[in-house]
């Protein structure tokens, strides 16, 4: 399993930062419209939705909501922020639920609910990467970069040290010593991230603290992915990556974290 993850792995990552650092704004665009179209698809099955044609029919119109959204945001760039807002509350209404309520016993009838906050976590955060990719290739990078160094310094830091269970009775493999470890992680790059950037030091001080709640809130969209999973009874949310299962399950935590730190990017950085 690890081999074919790792095969898998290697020309995935290749192509994203080829794509993220040659590619330009339109074209990086439509390719996260395809990435949400297949999140769609498997995030109607995690929705309970049996039919192929209605699964289809909605990551359809997932897809056309992002596009129809970004084109809103363009001609009316103030509306963004208030909806980054509204979406970094709804996760922390998220984060309390899953956190006092845990998963509900497996039941693979339909949630119309479910199909609603899939437009809640899928459509925001393609309209926050693409106002970072305004910024430039680079912050693009970082921002996407930042969960795969939290998730290696969460691997590294929970095999360790790692004892004390973050979230049991949703996903028993993490625990809190993985959860510092990944917090450290992303402080030490985003420190060197901010040397790159050139930031004021004032500006990096606001971007390593940025950088940690960042990663806390990252472990959400993670959570929502892996409690969705248990109450279909599913070990991935799809098979269309040898090893790691499906799009959902390599972007869960960007879907949290994204736009929690474009919001504030935009607020402290980029201003």
């Amino acid at each position: 399993m690890l081999k074919q993850r790792v095969l898998t792995a290697i020309p995935l990552a290749t192509l994203v930062i080829w794509g993220i650092i040659t590619q330009p704004e339109n074209v990086i665009f439509y390719s996260l419209l395809v990435v949400i179209l297949i999140s769609g698809w498997e995030w109607a099955r995690l929705s309970g939705v049996q039919n192929i044609t209605f699964r289809a029919v909605y990551a359809v119109m997932i897809a056309v909501a992002v596009y129809f959204s970004q084109q809103l945001i363009n001609s009316n760039p103030h509306w963004l922020s208030s909806i980054l807002s509204i979406t970094v509350i709804a996760w922390f209404v998220a984060i309390y639920h899953m956190f006092s309520k845990g998963p509900q016993p497996a039941n693979q009838s339909l949630s119309l609910a479910k199909l609603f906050i899939g437009f809640i976590a899928l459509i925001p955060p393609v309209l926050a990467l693409m106002l970072v990719r305004a910024e430039g290739a680079w912050w693009l990078f970082y921002c996407l970069s930042i969960i795969w160094v939290a998730d290696i310094g969460a691997y590294f830091s929970g095999k360790r040290f790692g004892k004390n269970k973050l979230a049991p009775k949703l996903s028993p493999g993490k625990t809190k010593e993985g959860m510092y470890g990944a917090v450290f992680a992303t402080s030490v790059y985003s420190f060197l991230a901010g040397l790159f950037f050139e930031l004021q030091a004032i500006e990096l001080l606001m971007l390593l603290i940025i950088a940690s709640l960042t990663t806390f809130i990252s472990v959400a969209g993670d959570l929502s992915v892996s409690l969705l999973k248990r109450e279909q009874d599913l070990k991935d949310t799809g098979h269309i990556l040898p090893g790691h299962g499906g799009i959902l399950d390599r972007i869960d935590s960007v879907l949290s974290s994204a736009p929690f730190l474009a919001l504030l990017l935009s607020l402290v950085i980029f201003k």
